[in-house]
């Protein structure tokens, strides 16, 4: 029996579509950049930067999904383009924190959100398990949308040191809520981070497509919906 719905938070309950899209990160860094004097070339600091993103995301995973170092992501950027110190390792700060601090001002409920959760919450232990880079950050959101009435766990990976689809932050989220593995789902937007990784720690998985899933995909997830409003529909397929 399924006591337990645990979610994952942007793009599943939450959206930030200005930051979410791809280059909307280069863009801010850019902007932070040029508000401290260093206008550089946006196809330049791409080119240096893209390659240090998946070096980074490589390692990461072949150390278990450990989370990654945005700021050195950042200093590692600057550095090859011939900024040196100490003004590298103040324009890197500067510029991640004012990324950071578009997230709270952008993220808001998808419409269908609070109404679901208010449904579940009482009938179901409810969590969220999240990707996040920066765990203050996370929690600004949090606070701001009122998770603590609502949510029993709160998991972000920044906080744990691991990504999804590391297990480490499922069964975190597991044991705050008391919960066992066969009576929890885990419901995102993203198969490998949410479905594979909600099975590599025994919890079925609920697919929301907002991407396109490939057939593989959804014959991998235990439901598939194409709008968290189908969620109840699908927990009776997963009694």
């Amino acid at each position: 029996m399924i006591d337990t719905i645990l979610f994952d938070n942007w793009n599943t309950l939450v959206q930030a579509p200005g930051l979410m899209r791809g280059g909307a990160s280069v863009e801010i860094f850019q902007r932070s950049l040029r508000e401290q004097g260093f206008d550089f070339d946006t196809e330049q600091f791409t080119e240096v930067y893209r390659p240090i993103a998946r070096r980074q995301a490589k390692a990461s995973e072949a150390a278990g999904w450990r989370e990654i170092d945005y700021i050195q992501r950042l200093l590692l950027t600057l550095e090859g383009l011939g900024i040196k110190e100490p003004r590298r390792s103040r324009l890197a700060i500067r510029a991640w924190d004012d990324y950071l601090a578009e997230w709270p001002k952008q993220t808001c409920f998808y419409p269908e959100t609070p109404l679901l959760l208010e449904k579940l919450q009482g009938e179901y232990k409810l969590g969220v398990v999240t990707n996040f880079m920066d765990g203050p950050t996370a929690r600004l959101v949090f606070n701001k949308l009122g998770y603590e009435a609502v949510f029993d766990s709160l998991v972000v990976s920044a906080e744990v040191g691991y990504l999804k689809p590391s297990p480490v932050l499922f069964n975190q989220a597991l044991d705050e809520l008391g919960s066992m593995p066969e009576n929890a789902i885990m419901v995102g937007d993203t198969y490998e981070a949410d479905i594979v990784g909600a099975h590599n720690a025994g919890i079925r998985g609920v697919l929301v497509d907002i991407y396109g899933a490939t057939q593989e995909q959804i014959g991998g997830s235990d439901a598939f919906i194409k709008n968290l409003c189908d969620l109840p529909h699908a927990l009776t397929t997963l009694v």
